[in-house]
């Protein structure tokens, strides 16, 4: 299928585009888990999933999902039942996954972060029948919790980490216990829900026996991803299977013909997976993505410690590629025990970093350390999540790139959305050197167009309808609530989100842009800067800063010095008005600083 929906927007990238990378590809629209199924009768006996010295082969996890979603279909699921999952990175997480989708059902992954309410939430607002959840995860949030609030669940399917991992680490790891478990299982049915063994499902699954499936891939959804909530009530964001497979294959090609490394390791690499595969960058580029090149995915279930763990398993697994945040690639850099693996990756190839700005001495110090090329993305749960990634030989300091294969970008106005902005025509240099009333003209709200774009808002069709709006021209387009502009070259350059954007004295100040210019201080390892709204109607908001130092700083370096250096280099009207070094800033999932618990906490 070749995607036809291409708008009528200026597309300066073209002109700079990686000569190597197709602009327009030819999307199969196939069920989601037909990619593994591929994979593994291509290459049945290459290493699938490697978790702890324990490990599936692709036919194993081939057949290990057809029996699994047997199970599930046994349980009830049918077309269009939605099962939650909430596990972090296990092989169990995988097989779930895909053995939903083969079943037919709806994949409703669920943050392990997430506490009993919200996970009654997430589970009522999307209908979800079965949970499948770690028994320590259960114990944790539900047990003992009122069950009756659950409305539409009637199974639980409790897994372990002591399943996959290898007897001898299971047997020392009970015996120290190191491996978080629940002793005592609940069996049978219990205030009307049943419970069952993760293991049971495969049992019941025998024989596999799985009925014929018509999927129209451009509209049956597949995976429910819910957003953070940051703005109010989560949404679960609808993905279908095309928006899924446009996406890896876009990803796929991005990577491949860029980087030829990458496509020679097909059946023989590995995939860094230590992101949550709850959230949607991890599910597409490194499990999806990881599978579409055949792959071993090799999971971490929590990052190691020391960090410098994963450059131990680049090294000695032979890792290809890692996708992460700029946070996890700070701390690989900092860790000293890092440099004892430098010039043993020979087969890492490059990382994707993506979720929140990637500081430009960080990129250079990990390249230096590792030989891989970093780049940075920008995506979001509504895109599936990819939509543009710089070019790997062609990376440009504070911009995010160009738009994948059959994406397309425009920046409208940020008050209605209704105007179309001008596109400036110099470099990102040229840009910050103009007045801050002439660069105002070219910023304004993201909006991101292309087959990777969500089909909607489950059961919310206000914010569906304001989310995605319908040109002129009959073209769907996102409405990300980022702020940015596009340069003369086409490069994507994102200032904030439209909610965090600062108002000091009528001028727009973006905090991103602010953290940006203070990483460049030597002793700042992360930075949060937001705004509180000060007493002084000319003032509007103040600006704040949380800093956390490098260790080597800590003590030795003041919030005065840091305020000093602020006045010096940055703009009067943008530097932090009050600066607090902190031990340490607050985080989502995969590694943004909250600001909003920052403001909060300053409020309170």
């Amino acid at each position: 299928m070749k995607w036809t929906k291409v708008p009528k927007v200026e597309k300066p990238w073209l002109e700079y585009w990686p000569k190597e990378t197709p602009r327009n590809l030819d999307y199969e629209e196939i069920p989601l888990d037909e990619t593994l199924r591929r994979v593994a009768k291509d290459i049945p006996n290459s290493i699938a999933i490697h978790f702890g010295g324990w490990e599936m082969t692709y036919a194993e996890l081939d057949e290990a999902v057809d029996k699994f979603a047997t199970g599930l279909r046994v349980l009830g699921v049918k077309e269009g039942s939605v099962v939650a999952l909430m596990t972090p990175n296990l092989p169990q997480y995988v097989v779930a996954f895909y053995g939903i989708v083969r079943a037919g059902g709806i994949a409703n992954p669920i943050i392990p972060l997430n506490k009993y309410a919200e996970i009654v939430y997430q589970c009522n607002d999307s209908k979800a029948e079965i949970l499948i959840i770690l028994d320590y995860l259960y114990e944790e949030n539900l047990h003992g919790k009122d069950m009756s609030k659950f409305e539409s669940l009637k199974t639980i399917i409790l897994c372990a980490v002591g399943n996959v991992v290898s007897p001898i680490k299971r047997v020392l790891g009970n015996l120290l216990g190191k491996i978080p478990r629940m002793k005592v299982w609940p069996e049978g049915k219990v205030d009307g829900i049943r419970y069952r063994k993760f293991q049971e499902i495969y049992t019941i699954g025998t024989p596999i026996s799985l009925p014929e499936r018509n999927v129209n891939a451009a509209n049956d959804v597949v995976c429910l991803i819910y957003t953070g909530g940051t703005t109010g009530t989560p949404k679960g964001v609808q993905l279908t299977h095309l928006n899924l497979i446009a996406n890896c294959q876009q990803a796929h090609q991005w990577i491949v013909t860029q980087l030829p490394a990458v496509a020679d390791q097909y059946g023989r690499g590995g995939m860094i997976v230590v992101l949550p595969l709850s959230h949607s960058f991890a599910l597409t580029i490194c499990m999806s993505v990881g599978i579409f090149l055949g792959y071993k995915l090799i999971l971490f279930a929590t990052p190691p410690d020391p960090i410098s763990g994963i450059l131990k398993s680049v090294s000695e697994l032979g890792a290809t590629f890692a996708p992460g945040v700029p946070t996890l690639w700070n701390k690989v850099t900092q860790d000293p025990k890092s440099k004892n693996y430098k010039g043993k990756m020979e087969n890492f190839v490059a990382c994707l970093s993506a979720a929140a700005p990637l500081p430009w001495e960080v990129k250079v110090k990990f390249e230096e350390l590792t030989g891989a090329l970093i780049i940075e993305g920008y995506g979001m749960s509504e895109a599936a999540p990819m939509l543009t990634a710089s070019p790997f030989h062609r990376s440009v300091k504070n911009t995010v790139g160009f738009p994948v294969p059959d994406s397309y970008i425009k920046i409208m106005d940020s008050e209605t959305g209704k105007i179309l902005l001008p596109q400036y025509k110099g470099t990102i240099e040229e840009f910050e050197a103009l007045e801050p009333e002439e660069q105002e003209k070219y910023v304004g709200e993201i909006c991101g167009s292309g087959p990777q774009i969500m089909k909607g808002y489950l059961n919310k069709p206000e914010e569906t309808k304001y989310a995605l709006r319908t040109d002129e021209n009959g073209i769907v387009w996102y409405y990300t609530a980022d702020i940015g502009m596009i340069d003369g070259e086409g490069y994507l350059r994102i200032l904030d989100r439209k909610r965090d954007m600062i108002k000091y004295k009528g001028h727009s100040v973006f905090p991103r842009e602010v953290e940006d210019l203070m990483y460049q201080h030597p002793a700042v390892l992360e930075v949060g800067v937001y705004g509180l709204k000060s007493d002084d109607p000319e003032v509007g908001e103040l600006i704040k800063a949380a800093v956390a130092l490098k260790p080597e700083y800590v003590g030795k370096v003041t919030e005065k010095d840091i305020m000093d250096w602020c006045k010096e280099n940055i703009a009067w009207f943008k530097y932090p008005r009050e600066i607090t070094i902190v031990k340490e800033l607050p985080k989502s999932l995969v590694g943004k600083v909250l600001r909003r618990v920052l403001r909060d906490g300053d409020t309170e």
